[in-house]
């Protein structure tokens, strides 16, 4: 679905290149026709570029092939860009904004699986938010996992014990400036990330070009209260991590 919706937010930007191209060049004819070679070829590298890139989101998702900094650093800008145009275009056509943003990340999945990383368990990771939480637990976690007394009443404790039986990290953040701190201080070299959409691919963006496996946490009585994850999709995530295909 990312890569449809993705196909058709391209076609709008180089049509809005070829418009743009088209509105000016007269002017640029009329004012500064020294300039008529260099602005030419300047909007033609540019159509050029977005429809390459296009493509390589293809092989992102079929071919596992490294590529360079410079190539990642632009593939990352055009995924910034791309992401809510597709949204926006999804949502013309009738999709569910959620339906979009779910497949993104499961593209975004498929191209760091690809990769076949292998990351050593005490290099990993995994980061929830704190509405796992049982809403009524008494003990504050999100500075420390180990306050979870792992009562059963809420994914926090058998959270803590997967990461725990391998030597992993494994935190708990309120938001967007405390996950960054927690990067921060146990410099992982691949993240596990559960959260809804939106903070899943606002996270994986502010951290590039850190390796990051999304999860999508359920939340059966709505958003941000007592949510819950799918352990099995969890440890199947994990396992792809450290290189133990299951």
């Amino acid at each position: 679905m990312f890569l449809f919706t993705a196909g058709a937010a391209t076609a709008g930007i180089a049509a809005a290149l070829f418009l743009l191209w088209k509105l000016l060049a007269p002017g640029i004819a009329v004012y500064v026709p020294s300039l008529q070679p260099i602005y030419d070829a300047v909007f033609c590298i540019l159509g050029l570029g977005v429809v390459v890139l296009y493509g390589d989101l293809w092989r992102c998702a079929y071919i596992p092939v490294a590529q360079g900094r410079i190539l990642n650093i632009c593939m990352a800008a055009y995924l910034r860009m791309l992401y809510p145009l597709a949204r926006l275009l999804g949502r013309i056509c009738g999709l569910h904004e959620e339906a979009v943003s779910s497949a993104y990340i499961q593209f975004l999945n498929r191209m760091v699986i690809l990769r076949h990383y292998t990351v050593a368990p005490d290099k990993v990771l995994i980061l929830a938010p704190h509405c796992l939480q049982w809403d009524q637990c008494p003990h504050k976690i999100t500075r420390n996992v180990a306050n979870c007394r792992q009562c059963g009443k809420c994914p926090v404790g058998a959270i803590r014990a997967m990461a725990e039986q391998r030597g992993s990290h494994f935190a708990v953040a309120t938001g967007g400036t405390l996950a960054r701190q927690i990067v921060h201080q146990y410099r992982p070299k691949a993240i596990i990330a559960i959260a809804c959409e939106r903070d899943l691919i606002s996270g994986i963006q502010d951290i590039f070009p850190l390796p990051v496996l999304g999860l999508l946490n359920e939340r059966p009585y709505g958003p941000c209260f007592n949510t819950q994850v799918d352990m099995a999709a969890l440890q199947k995530l994990y396992n792809t991590l450290i290189g133990e295909q299951s």
